[in-house]
């Protein structure tokens, strides 16, 4: 969808006639995504998916959600700012969020996925890390998802200085060196990219370790100079903690001064730096030595009576918690903490990574906005697919119909006009994508549609689970208890979604089918090089009026 023009002249008239609890800043100066890499969900931080495994299964880990997540940064964020009660990612990967993330889209428009769906024929695409890059493919219809699908394009276009720091992930590496891939990451709209882990640290980047003094340090070295400047500005901060490619409990031992972009610690050399990095909040209140720094964050983790990964997912936690802390610190260092969008949120769910049940693809996810005096919680389905227009709706970027090319469409829309209305986006049907299996969300129900061979069917087969078979590809489950509330974390009751109520549901499935076909044939390939995708949103309510024709033309899957 693309914003409407008027937009603000709109809102402004809303918000003088109508006797709404919240007004707010129509636009804010700078804006931070701050999205760590496979971080823990804390039950605290909004309901918390529930686990469909079994809690004592022996062959699948059944972790449980730590209870409280006792990390003071991020939770200042969150206490100050706004939970989003029903956030998702649209896919439940490392770089299949990263890119609904930074473009407003589904992973499946990818121009790399519709390319390679469109040639060979494979429908519903096969949404996967290697294809949903931002790459520019010039043969294909609305194909240029570095040089002008993403925010950051339209955030430099309209005079932000825009940044990047931590993982990247969303850059075909294959054959370049480090600054290579810095000239591309540049060329998909950043001006600045620094302390950039260009994907998992493994294969060619084995032996770099996590670093999140040197993360943090390139952020806050960004909005401090353009803070110097004035300039407003845009930065996407991808901390790689705690991701497992590199154990935390390894790195933190290792010398910070030690980089992806160099070695510093090393004397008699151009660049050696007798200490570390000088960051208030973190390093700078120990003399800037960062051993003295990471022994507190071990000391907090407590010794290492969990187990290994439990260990090192707190030392990450705690480690990411610092580096919140001296961005906000820097912040209001720099008078900007007012004026600056903070969106943290997990890049997918970690206890079901690479699924699409909840806990795979239901996030935490907060906005932290001093002068936009937002609600403290929004109970709506969100998606990340809506963090770019939502973003830009802040900012106050509008489409200008004189320069088509001012905007692009998404499949998000902003939440900015429906975080203060009750009951606001509460029926909003959210897609799911993962390989070739998909799923919604609508309201309470979620539905499924499972190739035979994947890892949701599988599992579920195997342990019995009310009503799934083998050769079912369909799945109903109701989310919520009878008083409509999503039924969270709770060892002492069973998973909803180890009930499939598909069977006794048959126009429910009907209906829910026909939206899904509807989802299916808009983000597919279609002939991509000669017709564009079609972006607006499949929605129960315009089903009958609006999709019938399209649905009707859909094979089935």
């Amino acid at each position: 969808m693309i914003m409407n023009v008027m937009r603000f002249t709109q809102r402004a008239t809303i918000v003088a006639l109508s006797a709404a609890t919240y007004t707010y800043n129509v636009h804010a100066t700078n804006f931070i995504i701050f999205q760590p890499d496979d971080m823990r969900f804390y039950e605290d931080w909004s309901p918390p998916a529930h686990l469909p495994w079994p809690w004592d299964n022996d062959v699948y880990p059944g972790e449980e959600y730590p209870m409280y997540s006792n990390l003071p940064w991020i939770n200042k964020l969150r206490n100050n700012g706004m939970t989003m009660n029903n956030a998702y990612t649209s896919s439940p990967k490392c770089g299949t969020s990263r890119y609904s993330t930074i473009t407003g889209r589904y992973p499946t428009r990818s121009s790399l996925l519709r390319e390679t769906s469109w040639r060979h024929g494979t429908n519903p695409a096969n949404a996967i890390l290697p294809k949903t890059k931002l790459e520019d493919i010039d043969d294909i219809k609305d194909g240029n998802d570095c040089s002008h699908g993403n925010i950051a394009q339209v955030f430099r276009k309209n005079g932000y200085a825009t940044g990047m720091v931590g993982k990247w992930h969303l850059t075909d590496t294959d054959g370049l060196n480090i600054e290579e891939i810095r000239s591309k990451i540049i060329s998909c709209g950043f001006d600045k990219v620094e302390a950039m882990w260009p994907e998992n640290m493994f294969r060619r980047w084995d032996g770099i370790e996590h670093n999140m003094e040197y993360v943090t340090y390139k952020a806050i070295e960004f909005i401090e100079d353009h803070a110097d400047k004035d300039d407003d500005w845009f930065l996407y901060v991808n901390p790689t903690v705690p991701h497992p490619a590199s154990d935390v409990a390894t790195a933190i031992e290792v010398d910070c001064r030690v980089t992806i972009d160099g070695d510093y610690s090393v004397e008699g050399t151009a660049d050696y730096m007798p200490t570390g990095w000088s960051i208030e909040g973190m390093t700078k209140e120990f003399g800037d030595d960062c051993v003295a720094y990471r022994n507190t964050v071990k000391e907090r983790a407590g010794d290492g009576s969990l187990t290994r990964k439990d260990h090192s997912a707190d030392l990450g936690s705690i480690w990411v918690d610092d580096s919140v802390g001296a961005i906000y610190k820097a912040l209001n260092r720099t008078n900007q903490l007012e004026d600056t969008v903070i969106l943290f949120q997990l890049d997918h769910g970690t206890a079901e990574k690479s699924t699409l049940w909840e806990g795979g693809i239901r996030i935490p996810q907060f906005i932290h906005y001093p002068n936009g005096n937002l609600p403290d919680t929004f109970d709506g389905l969100v998606s990340t697919i809506d963090i770019g227009p939502s973003m830009l709706d802040i900012a106050g970027i509008l489409y200008d119909p004189i320069d088509p090319d001012s905007l692009y469409e998404m499949d998000g829309k902003s939440w900015w006009d429906a975080v203060d209305t009750s009951g606001a986006w509460n029926d909003r049907c959210l897609f799911f994508e993962i390989l070739d299996d998909r799923a919604l969300r609508c309201g309470c129900d979620k539905y499924m549609l499972l190739s035979s061979d994947s890892r949701e069917l599988k599992n579920a087969v195997s342990y019995g689970w009310s009503g799934f078979e083998a050769d079912q590809t369909e799945v109903l489950v109701d989310l919520c208890d009878d008083t409509g509330l999503y039924l969270d974390a709770n060892p002492s009751r069973s998973s909803p979604e180890a009930v499939n109520i598909a069977a006794k549901q048959p126009d429910k499935i009907s209906t829910y089918s026909a939206l899904m076909k509807c989802h299916l044939n808009k983000t597919g390939a279609r002939e991509a090089t000669t017709v564009a995708p079609l972006y607006d949103e499949c929605r129960l309510d315009e089903l009958k009026s609006v999709y019938d024709a399209l649905i009707s033309g859909c094979s089935q899957w």
